[in-house]
């Protein structure tokens, strides 16, 4: 069994859910951002296990894969999941701090 992501829902018409509302980006498109951003490069097989947990964890959404082979990756709603996570992980942190300062 290959570490691949659940196929998406089935397709519907282009007219009905265009790409263009979405932000959306293949593997590649992903690994160039971060390369231009951080001035370094994720080996792809790494890139592509951290995508695969996100998606599992609905962080990013798997959409499609292109006729060359590569995943397209919607990230709509990446920065608020990742957000909402992150500020309940703080949340917890905080009153976990508080329940061991009072007693």
């Amino acid at each position: 069994m290959t570490d691949r992501p659940p196929s998406p829902p089935t397709p519907t018409p282009a007219s009905d859910d265009p790409l263009e509302d979405r932000v959306v980006a293949t593997t590649a498109q992903l690994s160039e951002s971060i390369a231009d951003a951080l001035g370094c490069r994720l080996a792809d097989a790494t890139l592509e296990t951290l995508l695969l947990e996100l998606d599992r964890h609905e962080f990013v959404d798997w959409v499609t894969v292109t006729r060359s082979g590569d995943y397209v990756w919607d990230l709509s709603e990446t920065p608020d999941r990742l957000g909402d996570a992150i500020a309940d992980a703080l949340v917890a942190r905080l009153e976990a701090w508080l329940v061991a300062s009072d007693g």
